[in-house]
């Protein structure tokens, strides 16, 4: 091999641990999302005569989780993506 065949496959490496370390981002991000919305949606399904739980992020609500304690058992809990 020549060497700016080896320069050529060192800029390419590089750029593609750019995009495995982007597309890991946002796998992580994605599932901690559905993992802390799957936790809220949980504790306001339990809840015993209804009532809400709210999610903050970066100190404002964002997510309001109720259960009206008319729903029939079972029922899962409305989660809305609008301030508390």
């Amino acid at each position: 091999m020549s060497l700016p065949v080896l320069v050529l496959l060192v800029f390419v490496m590089r750029r593609a641990k750019g995009v495995v370390e982007m597309l890991v981002k946002a796998y992580i991000e994605t599932r901690t999302e559905r993992e802390q919305r799957a936790t809220m949606v949980a504790m306001a399904q339990s809840l015993p005569n209804g009532g809400a739980a709210a999610r903050f992020e970066e100190g404002r609500p964002a997510w309001l989780f109720r259960k009206d304690a008319a729903d029939p058992a079972g029922h899962r809990a409305i989660a809305t993506r609008e301030a508390a």
